[in-house]
């Protein structure tokens, strides 16, 4: 199931916009969806506290109480990878949307044809990564968790991998380093580096020649001789956006 929440304080502009979702859904029937609305930027934020994270949220952006920016800031920094779009009617905030990896800002007033083309291309790949749900032994017990949700893996101790997820959380699994990464190279984004490690190119912010940063602040050193494959791949995932990237042809 597809959860999708809209938060706009303009009643009108809010039943709109879920009145829209609401048929763009019946048209899909390959989806399946639920749609939340929020008067209250922190109302949504008390939700999502309580009751976990949606996967697609649209945000107008001049709320009363905090701005939909901010809103997506907390969003993001409390680890929740909703996909977010905004619909406002001002282009002042667009480079603070790219900064918090809005995956689309619309400008009222919206068309239908607009948010159709947007939902088109999000709710696919949402629906895609839903499908890489695993469920595996882990030293915690078992544990079922979404393959996009993992950062990277490395192997630990008494070669066991620990795979480190983009909520902070860390699992130990008895599989080789080989194994995990076929099990999560179904995700496209997925690439392994040197022989231990695998990594998902979404959460990496920064590489040297000796370290990879990554978007939870870890910092992971890497095999010296792997710097050129690494540096190439994260270069070209940078180029595209995450659909185009997906159908470039390996290298």
């Amino acid at each position: 199931m597809i959860r999708i929440a809209i938060c706009d304080d303009e009643l009108i502009e809010l039943e709109r916009i879920k009145n829209v979702l609401k048929e763009y859904i019946q048209k899909h029937s390959e989806y399946q969806a639920t749609i939340f609305d929020f008067v209250a930027p922190l109302e949504l934020l008390s939700y999502v506290e309580t009751k976990g994270n949606f996967d697609l949220v649209f945000l107008d952006i001049y709320m009363d109480g905090i701005l939909g920016i901010d809103v997506a800031r907390e969003l993001r920094q409390r680890g929740d990878c909703e996909e977010i779009i905004f619909i406002t009617s001002s282009r002042d905030h667009a480079i603070e949307a790219f900064e918090v990896e809005a995956v689309q800002y619309l400008l009222k007033p919206f068309t239908e044809e607009m948010i159709y083309s947007v939902l088109d291309k999000v709710l696919k790949r949402i629906y895609k990564e839903k499908q890489e749900i695993v469920t595996m032994k882990t030293s915690e017990g078992m544990i079922r968790f979404a393959i996009r949700d993992v950062v990277f893996t490395e192997t630990g101790r008494n070669n066991y991998q620990m795979i480190h997820t983009i909520q902070g959380r860390k699992f130990e699994v008895r599989m080789t380093a080989t194994e995990m990464f076929e099990l999560f190279s179904q995700n496209e984004f997925f690439i392994r580096c040197g022989a231990s490690i695998s990594l998902n190119l979404k959460y990496v912010r920064q590489i040297s020649k000796k370290n990879i940063l990554f978007d939870t602040g870890e910092s992971l050193g890497y095999p010296y001789r792997s710097y050129q494959n690494l540096k190439e791949a994260f270069l070209r995932f940078q180029m595209f956006d995450d659909e185009s990237y997906s159908q470039l042809p390996p290298k």
